[in-house]
């Protein structure tokens, strides 16, 4: 048999050059096109080992640890990073070296790594002394880094505040900027230290530290090309904005950093924002929605094992999972965060035996007694806290129907014993139906949170404020006569139709229909139906008013 070549055949491709993949991830660096700068350097590096060219393996190797670094892929940026570290030479490019440190710093820092973390600051911060003063900035915020994730934010703190004044000399905004998101991280970091102990003030203060921090730096990022500043800078002031109660800026801060970090696949710093929105749907009353948010992020967090995030989200979960009655799955991650923090612990205090021995006794001296303190605050409150909040309606946290039907009997007894009239005011949300059909289920959350807020402070400390049903609330006024009482609720109508709800959603507007029924008798059943049918006659009567039985 004679064997015939093909007629025709199809061209094999070119492989790229390493001088084609070492500008294409370059190219990807400038564009922050993530995923495809990692490919076109891990294959640079590739046939940069493969050419013997030691040059051309430090730079594909740096610019593989920016992509890695960005993406979130802590424990291979280690890795090729001491690879990377291992090819410079004298006379190499020092400012290089030195951003290859503080990546690997941070890095370290996110994953517990502190010992790696402390060496590689330290390393940077001693060939940055042979650099300008923008380089000896950016190394010292390495190393406020590794101090902050320590346990030690206001060491910290200080030597981001050295760092300033070099960063500003230098006339470069990187440097700068740099800083002063590293600063406003740095003081979060301290506000979580601090927010579970008597310093209450001063953790506050921490937050508004941050937030000055980041709104400077928010006007520098206009000045860089590269897009993923403004997503670390917007996510710390929406995370701070969080716990300093200031949610609607919170949240514009925080969704537009999430929608441009997963525009950029900016992993590590998605997660951490994720979580800071859980933070926020928790702050906002909307508990079951934070806890299905939390809980999903701690799936995708398990395999990638960012320590510093899995600990927030842990202690985020644990206070939705207590506040939505869960209490055996709250004590599961209670229990999650307090072996973090034990090993967290742990890691802090074996890299503090390597470079500050001084402190390690005093260190787990106080670990050991904080943990004791809480553990003995835990088992004295945990009975309490959960008897307490199996009375409250979880979204208002005014009380729910359990803790109404403990209480109604009782107060119809002694206002009968004393001859003192009571009032039950039934009130309800008009057309609620359509504020959820228009605007969207969060709304009407955020409508019936506000409500509550409102119910509080237009009644007494005396009177219970009930929440019976999805849009349905009910006021027990004890010793208040039919007049008093009608007086009461008028105003409250008022107060509701006259507020601003256009600050919640553009072209929104709520009102109340209100039925109040007054003693005697004092019969909880008749009085109920009677509240309930003035009610319905406020509703028929064109709504926004108050009818009394």
């Amino acid at each position: 048999m004679v064997l015939r070549p093909p007629t025709c055949s199809l061209p094999m491709p070119r492989p790229a050059s390493l001088d084609d993949l070492l500008q294409r991830a370059r190219a990807a660096r400038q564009s922050t096109d993530l995923e495809g700068g990692r490919q076109a350097a891990l294959q640079a590096c590739e046939a940069a080992e493969f050419a013997g060219d030691r040059r051309s393996r430090i730079e594909s190797g740096w610019l593989l640890c920016f992509f890695l670094y960005r993406v979130g892929a802590l424990s291979e940026l280690l890795a090729r990073g001491q690879e990377t570290l291992s090819l410079f030479e004298p006379g190499d490019d020092l400012k290089q070296r030195v951003e290859l440190l503080r990546w690997m710093s941070f890095g370290a820092c996110e994953i517990g790594a502190f010992d790696t973390a402390l060496q590689s600051a330290h390393l940077a911060c001693e060939i940055s002394g042979e650099l300008g003063p923008g380089e000896q900035a950016v190394a010292l915020n390495a190393l406020a880094g590794a101090l902050e994730r320590i346990g030690d934010p206001w060491q910290a703190e200080r030597l981001m505040n050295d760092a300033l004044p070099l960063a500003r000399a230098s006339g470069e905004p990187y440097p700068l900027l740099v800083t002063l998101n590293n600063l406003s991280a740095t003081t979060i970091g301290a506000y979580y230290l601090l927010r579970d102990s008597e310093a209450g003030e001063e953790a506050l203060a921490a937050l508004r530290r941050s937030c000055a921090a980041s709104r400077e730096a928010l006007t520098l990022a206009p000045r860089l090309p590269d897009p993923v500043f403004p997503v670390f800078i917007e996510g710390n002031l929406g995370e701070a904005l969080v716990h300093l109660g200031e949610l609607d800026e919170a949240a514009d801060r925080l969704y537009r950093a999430l929608d441009s970090g997963l525009a950029l696949g900016a992993k590590a710093q998605v997660w951490r924002i994720r979580c800071s929105i859980g933070e926020l749907l928790l702050a906002r009353g909307m508990t079951e929605h934070a806890k299905v948010s939390l809980s999903g992020l701690l799936d995708e967090l398990r395999a990638a094992d960012p320590r510093a995030t899995l600990f927030r989200v842990h202690h985020a979960l644990h206070r939705a999972c207590r506040s939505l009655g869960d209490h055996a799955l709250a004590l599961e991650h209670l229990e999650a965060y307090l072996r973090l923090e034990r090993q967290r612990s742990t890691r802090q205090l074996r890299a503090q035996s390597q470079l500050f021995v001084t402190r390690v006794e005093a260190e787990q001296t106080r670990l050991q007694a904080e943990r004791s303190r809480l553990e003995a605050q835990l088992a004295r409150s945990r009975a309490a806290e959960f008897e307490a909040h199996a009375l409250l309606d979880q979204l208002t946290g005014l009380a729910n129907r359990r803790q109404l039907d403990q209480h109604l009997p009782q107060a119809l007894q002694n206002a009968e014993d004393r001859s003192q009239p009571l009032t039950l005011a039934l009130v309800d949300v008009d057309l609620f139906k359509t504020v959820n059909d228009r605007f969207g289920h969060a709304v009407g959350d955020r409508v019936l949170v506000a409500l509550a807020m409102m119910l509080r402070e237009n009644t007494r400390g005396s009177d219970l404020v009930a929440r019976i049903g999805g849009e349905e609330f009910l006021i027990v006024l004890a010793d208040a006569s039919p007049v008093v009482a009608l007086e009461v609720c008028e105003r409250l109508r008022a107060r509701v139709a006259a507020h601003d709800w256009s600050s919640i959603a553009p072209g929104l507007a709520v009102t109340l229909s209100l039925g109040l029924a007054h003693t005697p008798p004092y019969a909880q059943q008749p009085l109920f139906e009677r509240a309930d049918a003035a009610m319905y006659r406020a509703k028929n009567n064109g709504r926004n008013r108050v009818e009394t039985a």
